[in-house]
């Protein structure tokens, strides 16, 4: 199991499920997802505006607020998968690769000894 597996498997089934949708742009080669996101998405977020006004025009009220609503769901769930896999991405890039200690205990007992250290030095040089 590689190690993004791992940590999408503790993060809470919301979010998993959401990392399971299917999105396009992650098929992409990375050189062209600038495009995809500068042309593409913006272009697809305009259209949206009118194929709303269509939809809310062309169907009867309880259905057309639903279509109508539908739309920026589903571009809301994309945007969330696309932050989670950055944030994903990151801490794997920023955090599992160093390995950093968290060993509480003793990093809370070495700042401890720490500030004794920095008191007792702050005391020589008033009484000095």
């Amino acid at each position: 199991m590689k190690k993004s597996e791992k940590l999408e498997d503790e993060l809470p089934w919301f979010y998993r499920l959401v990392l399971k949708l299917p999105f396009a742009s992650q098929s992409l080669p990375e050189n062209l997802q600038g495009i995809f996101w500068a042309i593409i998405v913006p272009i697809f977020i305009t259209l949206e505006f009118f194929i709303a006004i269509f939809l809310l025009i062309l169907f009867p009220f309880p259905i057309n607020i639903f279509f109508a609503g539908s739309i920026p769901t589903v571009i809301f769930l994309i945007f969330v998968k696309v932050q989670l896999q950055r944030v994903i991405n990151m801490w794997n890039a920023e955090v599992k690769q160093r390995h950093f200690e968290w060993d509480l205990d003793k990093i809370s007992k070495e700042y401890f000894s720490l500030l004794k250290e920095n008191e007792s030095e702050s005391e020589k040089r008033e009484q000095a």
